[in-house]
């Protein structure tokens, strides 16, 4: 043990709480003002305990000049209520429930313990390091619960600065045990005293830099959700169906395989506004867009295209198939809630397929799915009309009817 404790890798304790101290007070003071008023998602709870954090450190460097109470019993409590802020502010990021308990029973539980270990100075130490260290696991263990993304990975960065902690407790806990002389105050100088300050140190800046990563990853990828999906049912808007219905006609042209396009537009939807209002309109909304989830692929594209209208895009399906798919749509659309309302709510489907073709567009497969759905309005609603798509380039151009149901 006299590499671990040779003053050559030992730094001055009380300069590093110093340290410690000014950068909890910086990080706390550039939190409030930037995020005072807007705080959500754990921010309020995780700037407290940078607040909770630079008390601590400074009952724990007077030592001396406090009595025990204050600079051991108190200063050990203050870090668990420190603690207990951050899980908490863990807790509030994920947006799950957080027990009332969980802020104040390890504060209390920390206070008690300290108070009956005052007079023993090395079980103390072994114990607090024991202690610490786990809670410290266990805020990396909620951390790395979070579902990982190859752009969101502020989360394990803030996992490790809390694992090196539990690493430099262990490691103290283990160097007070087999070398208590080297721990005669927790002011000592040495190797593992430094390792473990340091650490916590790392903690305060590091860990706090990555919390706000995580609220600026979680914005990030909200805003592409926003700028990707339909706010009131969740599924792709129309620019981004665009984009991706592209990508799929290509592969289809690619690959040459089939790619049927069905459109749906919910028939008298204006009806339901007039009447009962939008409330229920979108509740009516919702519902279908959650039929047409049930019913489609995982690789199939949801869209709300516009208003009460919705597009449906499948990849490497005849046309066969997704009429048989639509009408099973357009029989279980009369089932959606709410079922309060005096009248069914039905759909009228039109829908093409890519066959092949060199010159044939998206465009013109659109353009054929728009002319089907609207002949099945024309034709009295709540029906499929299925149409086929021919080759704008041959001689044979337009498209013929192939079926007809309602």
């Amino acid at each position: 043990m006299r590499g671990v404790t040779d003053s050559l890798f030992a730094v001055d304790i009380s300069t590093m709480l110093i340290v410690m101290l000014t950068s909890n007070l910086l990080m706390a003071t550039v939190l409030w003002f930037a995020f005072a008023g807007r705080f959500r998602d754990g921010l309020a709870k995780w700037t407290t305990s940078l607040g909770v954090q630079a008390l601590a450190w400074l009952m724990f460097a007077g030592r001396g000049h406090f009595s025990d109470l204050i600079s051991i019993t108190a200063a050990n409590g203050l870090l668990a209520l420190a603690w207990s802020l951050q899980f908490a502010a863990v807790i509030e990021f994920r947006r799950r429930p957080l027990p009332h308990w969980l802020l104040w029973a390890p504060t209390a539980a920390t206070f008690v313990l300290f108070m009956l270990l005052l007079d023993h100075f090395q079980l103390r130490l072994i114990v607090s390091s024991g202690l610490f260290s786990a809670a410290n696991v266990l805020l990396a263990a909620v951390l790395l619960r979070i579902p990982s993304h190859p752009n969101l990975r502020a989360h394990q960065l803030l996992a490790g600065c809390y694992l090196f902690v539990a690493l430099a407790l262990i490691a103290r806990g283990i160097g007070a045990w087999l070398e208590p002389g080297a721990f005669s105050t927790t002011l000592t100088p040495n190797f593992l005293h430094s390792v473990l300050y340091l650490g916590s140190y790392a903690l305060i800046v590091a860990g706090s830099l990555a919390f706000l990563l995580m609220h600026k990853e979680r914005s990030d990828e909200e805003t592409t959700r926003l700028a990707t999906t339909d706010p009131l049912t969740g599924v792709f808007n129309r620019r981004t169906f665009i984009e991706l219905a592209e990508q799929e006609f290509a592969r289809a042209r690619r690959t040459d395989t089939a790619l049927s396009l069905m459109m749906l537009d919910l028939d008298h939807f204006k009806r339901v506004n007039d009447t009962y209002g939008h409330l229920v309109g979108d509740q009516v909304l919702v519902s279908f867009t959650n039929l047409l989830r049930d019913c489609v692929r995982r690789g199939d594209l949801v869209v709300r295209y516009g208003g009460e209208e919705f597009c449906v895009l499948l990849p490497a399906t005849p046309l066969a198939a997704a009429t048989a798919l639509a009408e099973r749509i357009r029989n279980a659309t009369t089932s959606i809630p709410p079922t309060s309302l005096p009248f069914r709510i039905t759909t009228s489907i039109g829908l093409t397929t890519y066959a092949g073709g060199e010159h044939t567009v998206l465009g013109d497969l659109l353009a054929r799915a728009d002319e089907a759905l609207y002949r099945a309005k024309d034709e009295g609603r709540d029906r499929v009309i299925a149409l086929s798509l021919i080759d704008r380039g041959t001689a044979e151009q337009g498209a013929l009817p192939l079926e007809n149901t309602g």
